[in-house]
């Protein structure tokens, strides 16, 4: 693994078997890796996540169930500082599928349409962006899914004083077993 200089996403989603990834650390340019329902090298993979590591993540998911206590549970009001651009939104979701319920689209699609990040102004909806949250797990485990949108996204770029941001399920659901069992909690 670490002489891919150039890997971009590693998608291990129910790899099952996979124990370690030697060499993960070194790989500077991945931006998205998926590992939900891949529980026997989580643990090793989240020794080896460093703060810079992190910073260039667009998208993560890993079996766990324990947001990081940086991130806000709630609605986040934006306030602009004086000569500090805002670089990133990241948001955080800790995410269960019930597979009890039957579904035909969760075979059919690599994603959980299931949680939204919803900008607003005064209640009104400004922008709705659906998280990308790929590697749909076999199993009923949590699982935590990271997102980032940089400021080329317009939930990023259109942030302005006052604005909140809030991580929502869409009502009705999109898929059965997603949207109503599936948002544990979230951070913004």
């Amino acid at each position: 693994m670490s002489n891919l200089k150039s890997l971009k996403e590693l998608n291990l989603a129910n790899c099952e078997k996979v124990l370690d990834i030697p060499g993960f650390e070194c790989i500077k340019s991945l931006t998205r890796l998926y590992m939900s329902g891949c529980r026997a090298c989580s643990l090793t993979v989240k020794r080896r996540l460093s703060k810079v590591f992190l910073r260039n993540m667009r998208n993560l998911s890993i079996p766990g169930s324990k947001i990081p206590d940086w991130f806000s549970q709630e609605e986040v009001s934006y306030s602009e500082r004086r000569n500090l651009e805002i670089k990133a939104v990241i948001i955080c979701a800790v995410v269960s599928v019930d597979h009890r319920i039957p579904d035909d689209l969760r075979d059919e699609i690599p994603s959980l349409p299931a949680l939204q990040a919803r900008m607003s102004k005064a209640n009104a909806p400004l922008c709705v962006n659906t998280l990308d949250l790929r590697g749909v797990p076999k199993t009923d485990e949590d699982q935590i899914h990271l997102c980032r949108y940089t400021d080329s996204y317009p939930l990023v770029s259109r942030l302005k004083d006052g604005y909140k941001l809030a991580v929502t399920a869409p009502n009705p659901p999109i898929m059965q077993g997603s949207a109503e069992e599936v948002w544990r909690s979230s951070g913004l």
